[in-house]
């Protein structure tokens, strides 16, 4: 019966999508995708202290305290870990380094992530490095494009309504052009629109959430493993960030397979209807 039920389980579109996810070892991916994350954040986030005006110096630990509305020891915890370093010159030498080096690894992790789960090659050589690189920068422009949004809506009336849909139109566009570019243009960015509608959404929608439990985790963490504390906080919330990451590619690679009348007609209104065979778009000399 049990066996019956999970036969039956697999061949529906949850079905699909959590045997994709295990297929991929998403937990593990959202893992690693998180690790590599932090790596590329500490020192961009040196760097950027040791960059600024001396009269900004705590320009790092403000933005976090704004973040997650952070208060007490919480956001003096905060402080005093992003506090800016002496010796600033040879740290910012050392942090562009390291933040080079872990910003493209970052990037081939995700890059592999979307290659796995639309089923593509890797694209190697110079081609595949150049496609890492642009990839990056694009997910680094939108980045600062959406904190410049929030900051421009911060000073209106009904702040948080917009910083909310300026977060969603931000990462849709976000989620469709970095993996498009990561892919290569392999796949029509049409194709991508679902999993970068789901995964801004998401998003969007943890970082409302945040601002409610994060104050209170580095609160505990800070008063129980001092500053390491923040550090445990900030893990845990990049994690989060990768595993909607990893689940919206997925969902959007399955829906995108999909033969369900719902899917069919969703590519179809976006102008992406095609068979299972059909996911990748064609090259330049295919098409000619």
């Amino acid at each position: 019966m049990f066996t019956t039920i999970a036969q039956r389980l697999e061949h529906t579109f949850p079905g699909r999508c959590a045997g994709s996810f295990l297929a991929l070892r998403g937990v593990d991916r959202a893992m690693v995708i998180a690790s590599q994350a932090l790596t590329a954040l500490i020192p961009l986030l040196l760097l950027v202290s040791t960059l600024a005006p001396a009269n900004r110096r705590d320009v790092v630990a403000q933005g976090f305290v704004r973040r997650f509305e952070l208060s007490g020891n919480a956001a003096e915890a905060v402080r005093e870990v992003f506090a800016r370093p002496v010796g600033g010159s040879s740290i910012g030498v050392l942090s562009v380094v390291i933040l080079v080096f872990s910003a493209m690894s970052l990037a081939r992790r995700v890059q592999r992530l979307y290659q796995d789960a639309w089923q593509l090659d890797a694209v190697g050589g110079v081609r595949g490095r150049l496609t890492t690189f642009v990839g990056l920068g694009a997910l680094l422009l939108q980045i600062a494009l959406l904190s410049l949004a929030r900051s421009a809506v911060r000073p209106l009336p009904l702040d948080w309504l917009l910083s909310v849909t300026a977060s969603v139109l931000t990462g849709v566009v976000l989620w469709i052009c970095v993996p498009w570019l990561l892919l290569d243009g392999r796949v029509h960015w049409r194709r991508l629109v679902p999993s970068g509608v789901i995964a801004s959404l998401c998003a969007a929608a943890y970082s409302s959430a945040s601002t409610v439990y994060m104050p209170r985790m580095m609160e505990t963490n800070s008063a129980r493993y001092g500053l390491f504390g923040v550090t445990l906080a900030l893990v845990g919330w990049l994690l989060c960030i990768s595993l909607i990451l990893v689940v919206a590619t997925v969902i959007g690679a399955e829906f995108d397979r999909s033969q369900g009348r719902l899917a069919r007609q969703v590519r179809s209104w976006l102008g992406a209807d095609a068979g299972p065979g059909q996911l990748i778009s064609p090259s330049k000399d295919e098409a000619a």
